[in-house]
């Protein structure tokens, strides 16, 4: 007998629907439903968003400007970490992990008003999640401008991709592009190893042409159409004209792009020469306590006092180490993220650092008025 298609997929709607009114039935009793909520809601939430666990109300500015501060302060460029090594000043940043709560947005919004100049947005061991990065962004640019005047702090993005050979960069390159595209300043490469993976991970941040005057790189940018378009809108700028400045500084006078390097463990630490001298390479950190694991094993953080573990011979192979990469960063003018062990922040900038961590809004405000700067915060 002729069965028409209409009653066919007539009978197949009736059976699925008794097979799904079938397995309501069946489900057990106290399975939970959905109903909207996320990990806010959870009355044991312990994170770093907006329950009271991640913006401190010490992120925001509470004291006044310093006195060399100019109230008519006028931005000379997008990116405001770029602005301020331009005029040999400090960027002070802090760090800001995602949890995968939803709420970017309103984190933006917040985090805007920091007394830092640049924002950490920590993807390496936090969320992994560039939508939440894009609502962070918009968020920013709702909440400002800065006090300087700037669109939105300077945000970089640590991110998980690592540069142990050329082979993992660049199958990882794809992470640069979508943190570029979502309007980050730049990007902070964890775990470099080589020289030749450097050259990928800038490569990544830049647009398959040169600018006029910009001089090709060995590896040919790979950021493609499209992407500045999102990138464009939260700088403020027309697309064409993101096109014109989306490019990596130094190695571009005139780009608002940072791109970072971490030298975290004594395999990336012997091409700590050829990692700095990576051409449109900006900043660099050496990962103390990356660092410490890989050169002093388990003693980095084995039980034992302080002055013990001062005196092991792995713990002077680890200062040497992080001078290796200090020195090395110091000869091809790649600002330092963080500070020397045991220095104030006013000796950090005597010894030539220029991007410390802003933890303590006090001694951030009075390190300022040590370098008599100009931007206001």
């Amino acid at each position: 007998m002729d069965i028409s298609k209409r009653d066919l997929l007539g009978g197949m709607a009736i059976a699925g629907a008794a097979t799904t009114a079938a397995g309501a039935a069946a489900q057990p009793a106290g399975v939970p439903k959905a109903t909207g909520k996320t990990m806010l809601e959870s009355p044991n939430y312990i994170g770093t968003a907006s329950k009271g666990h991640g913006f401190k109300k010490t992120f925001a500015r509470t004291l006044p400007q310093i006195p060399t501060a100019d109230a008519n302060y006028k931005p000379r460029r997008i990116n405001k970490a770029i602005e301020l090594w331009e005029d040999n000043q400090v960027v002070y940043y802090h760090a800001y992990g995602p949890t995968g709560a939803p709420d970017g947005y309103e984190e933006g919004l917040r985090m805007v008003h920091t007394y830092c100049d640049a924002i950490n947005y920590e993807m390496e061991n936090a969320c992994f999640d560039f939508a939440n990065l894009r609502n962070f962004m918009q968020g920013l640019v709702d909440g400002g401008p800065t006090p300087s005047g700037h669109r939105t702090p300077m945000v970089f993005v640590t991110l998980p991709a690592t540069g142990f050979d050329a082979a993992s960069m660049r199958a990882n390159a794809w992470q640069i592009q979508q943190a570029l595209a979502a309007g980050a300043h730049g990007v902070l490469i964890c775990e470099m190893h080589s020289a030749e993976a450097g050259e990928i991970a800038i490569a990544a941040a830049r647009y398959k042409f040169s600018l006029p005057g910009v001089p090709d790189l060995p590896v040919e940018g790979m950021r493609g159409a499209g992407s500045q378009v999102f990138a464009a809108h939260i700088w403020g700028l027309p697309a064409r004209g993101y096109l014109d400045v989306a490019d990596t500084w130094p190695l571009n006078p005139k780009g608002e792009i940072s791109m970072g390097f971490k030298v975290e463990n004594r395999h990336g630490s012997e091409s700590a020469e050829q990692l700095m001298a990576v051409r449109g390479l900006a900043f660099a950190e050496p990962g103390p306590s990356d660092n410490s694991w890989s050169i002093m094993g388990y003693d980095a953080i084995r039980e034992m006092p302080e002055a013990e573990r001062a005196a092991l011979p792995s713990k002077e192979r680890l200062e040497l180490t992080l001078e290796r990469i200090r020195m090395a960063a110091k000869k091809n003018n790649v600002q330092w993220l963080g500070t020397a062990r045991g220095m104030t922040h006013n000796q950090s900038i005597d010894a030539g650092m220029r991007m410390l961590p802003g933890e303590n809004e006090k001694v951030v405000m009075e390190a300022r008025a040590y370098s008599k700067r100009r931007m206001p915060a």
